[in-house]
């Protein structure tokens, strides 16, 4: 009797090994937001002191390379495309289980511009890289009234994609998690587009948050405060709209409010300071390119030293692998 335990002990757990060395294989790898939940679970423990949370504003801008070399910043960039702000609240949860990041820094620009209860467009990006557990369920609940299912588990989703797989499925694995380490979100974009710069200094109308918005950033609020986590907010430059200016206005009321501070970059007056060239510098309307972003990223960094204390990890060894990081250009953001 108990050899046929032991075979069926066995079988179950071979059959868990494939299971899981097929998931790893088929599912969706994206450097738009799947892939930075992703490899957020093979960071070095407790190494990550500056969390960014938020939109592919954050993870095509922000350069961590650049925020290591001139300022010593552990950073890493837990972001996904048109990321609600309940998915930077669950990613921020799911940080907490492995980091205790210093600082958050969050990206306003979804509150800003999307009013839906589900934003359906980019889902499977905010939410295909977290690992299943009872937070990923709370994450997909918040995020979707369909197939819920099927987005804690993924492989319902992707369990056909046989006929798509790359070189780069093979990659997922154990042995290349001090590769999948050295990247820390980002994901450079390459093209030029010529664009006219934005004045919305004209707009003083306020426009409040939805509820939903409202609410989970409040959740944040909370979390970084129980947690004793410093707390910024941020909006990157794009080509903004007038009703984007409407809500920043009233985030920098709230800011004021809560005593955090707002660091909207979206005016003349900063486009000048950090030398942002909107014929040159823009991927396409809404994403700088790989030489816009490092003007930004040092003009951010700049910002972030002098407001927040950092410590410079140079030359500490559990920091080997901000050193020399990777990162994987694209044509286009999502």
């Amino acid at each position: 009797m108990w050899k046929k335990g032991a075979r069926g002990l066995l079988f179950a757990c071979a059959a868990a090994f494939l299971i899981a060395g097929l998931n790893r294989i088929l599912c969706v790898k994206s450097p738009h937001g799947v892939d930075q939940a992703r490899y957020l679970y093979v960071q070095p423990k407790n190494t990550v002191d500056v969390l960014f949370l938020g939109s592919s504003h954050v993870h095509c801008n922000v350069s961590p390379q650049i925020l290591w070399e001139e300022h010593g910043m552990a950073s890493y960039l837990l972001t996904g495309a048109e990321q609600p702000i309940w998915n930077s609240y669950y990613y921020l949860v799911e940080a907490l289980k492995t980091q205790k990041p210093r600082l958050v820094v969050l990206d306003m620009f979804c509150p800003a511009r999307f009013y839906e209860d589900y934003q359906y467009k980019w889902l499977d990006q905010n939410l295909d890289g977290m690992a299943p557990s009872l937070n990923k369920w709370r994450a997909v609940k918040a995020s979707t009234e369909i197939e819920r299912a099927d987005y804690l588990l993924g492989f319902p989703k992707y369990h056909s994609r046989y006929g798509e797989l790359t070189k780069a499925d093979f990659q997922n694995f154990v042995w290349n998690r001090e590769q999948q380490a050295r990247w820390k979100g980002y994901t450079p974009l390459v093209t030029h587009a010529g664009l006219t710069e934005p004045d919305v200094s004209h707009v003083t109308g306020v426009r409040e948050m939805s509820d939903k918005s409202r609410e989970y950033f409040d959740k944040i609020v909370a979390l970084t405060r129980r947690e004793g986590i410093a707390l910024a907010l941020i909006s990157g430059p794009y080509l903004l709209e007038d009703s984007d200016q409407e809500v920043y206005n009233s985030i920098g009321r709230i800011a004021q409010e809560e005593g955090l501070l707002f660091f909207n970059t979206n005016t003349r007056q900063h486009y000048r300071a950090m030398g942002l060239d909107f014929g040159t510098d823009f991927a396409d309307h809404a994403h700088l390119n790989e030489a816009g972003s490092a003007k930004y990223t040092e003009y951010l960094g700049e910002w972030l030293d002098s407001h927040y204390e950092l410590p410079d990890r140079r030359g500490q060894e559990r920091y080997a692998s901000w050193e020399e990081q990777v990162f994987y250009e694209e044509e286009s953001a999502p």
